[in-house]
């Protein structure tokens, strides 16, 4: 059973994550507004807080999608991430990433929204 509540992509690009004590790099293998998964072959030892970066290369200039994030899962081929925090232009250029490379752009944001605001039944104390 899926349990995912984001659209991922398959988006093939090169990314950075670093922590306190090491930098491992890898291809991105999928992408979600929420997370990725990383495929490396180095491994990640700390469940600590995580600095992502991405990197699209264009013809004439590079641009790096720099968020915040956690390991939430460990696997033989890499490491899935869940993002956490992300300036207001990294999560522009996530958007339109994943707008361009799903099948129904116009749900994309509302499920995002969705996943960040709270529900009616939450209590706010």
């Amino acid at each position: 059973m899926e349990k995912r509540k984001h659209r991922r992509v398959r988006f093939e690009v090169t990314a950075t994550v670093r922590t306190d004590q090491m930098s491992i790099g890898g291809m991105v293998d999928n992408l979600s507004m929420k997370g990725m998964f990383l495929t490396t072959g180095e491994t990640l030892s700390c469940d600590g807080p995580l600095e992502i970066s991405i990197t699209l290369s264009g013809s004439s200039s590079t641009l790096l999608i720099k968020l915040k994030g956690r390991a939430v899962r460990h696997t033989d081929t890499g490491v899935a991430i869940e993002f956490q925090e992300m300036d207001l232009d990294s999560f522009v250029h996530l958007r339109n990433i994943i707008a361009q490379n799903c099948d129904d752009p116009d749900a994309l944001c509302e499920e995002y929204f969705r996943s960040i605001m709270p529900s009616p039944n939450d209590s706010v104390n």
